[in-house]
């Protein structure tokens, strides 16, 4: 608690509510969910279905023969936002019954779990299963996978009341996404290099993209643990004042 105090104290009042604010939401989220996680009981079987959809950055999706990438044992092939259902998984392949019977690499697919109501919303209309996919894309964008994600965002349908929505996240996403990344990687070379306040000033505006956030978080962490560290070696070295 001390070398807590110590550290918010070489910190301005600016800095420490930009950090608050940045790091707040991502505790709670933890929180939450390790919360969710040792409170409730599992849903019933009945109640809770997972659903693989096709989410292939370079669409069409092959299916094949067999677990494996081979001349001839394509099957046919399928488009992004297909639902399908899964009945194995051998070393990074799914094997699937519908809508062809074969086997599909799971990294071009996205899985989603829920409620059965929740997972029925995939066999409406394509207006309305549009608003289910961005969820979907959203979840992936939001964990990571951001091809994933803008590979879904573009299977939403014209007709969907979503579709304005897709079109926008697509370029949004992506435009987040570099900055983020970019942002990242600048914090981490001055972590480096001992340049602190350069990565705490990453904090401020930084994208809202949870896998990015938790990422910077822990450097932001590792910056105020140095600096503080830093400062403390200074005044141990210091000798104490002559004045009387």
């Amino acid at each position: 608690m001390d070398k807590l105090r110590g550290i918010t104290r070489r910190l301005s009042p600016s800095w420490l509510w930009i950090l608050a604010s940045f790091t707040l939401p991502i505790a709670i989220a933890a929180g939450v969910k390790a919360s969710i996680h040792l409170q409730q009981h599992s849903p019933p079987a009945s109640q809770l279905r997972c659903q693989t959809i096709i989410a292939d950055p370079q669409p069409p999706m092959n299916v094949r023969s067999s677990p494996v990438v081979a001349a001839d044992n394509m099957l046919g092939r399928l488009p992004n936002g297909v639902p399908l259902i899964v009945i194995d998984e051998n070393e990074g392949w799914l094997k699937i019954s519908s809508p062809l019977q074969g086997w599909v690499y799971k990294e071009l697919t996205v899985t989603s779990c829920g409620s059965s109501n929740n997972a029925a919303v995939a066999a409406q209309s394509p207006s309305d299963a549009g608003t289910h996919l961005m969820a979907i894309a959203t979840q992936q964008y939001q964990a990571g996978n951001i091809n994933g994600a803008i590979a879904l965002a573009k299977t939403v349908s014209s007709d969907s009341s979503v579709y304005p929505v897709a079109i926008d996240a697509v370029s949004q996403w992506q435009t987040d996404w570099n900055r983020a990344e970019s942002g990242y990687y600048t914090a981490q070379t001055a972590l480096r290099d001992g340049k602190w306040e350069q990565v705490l000033s990453q904090v401020e505006h930084y994208p809202n993209i949870r896998f990015w956030k938790e990422k910077l978080a822990g450097l932001v962490k590792q910056a105020i643990a140095q600096q503080e560290s830093s400062q403390s070696k200074k005044e141990a070295v210091t000798p104490p004042s002559q004045n009387p």
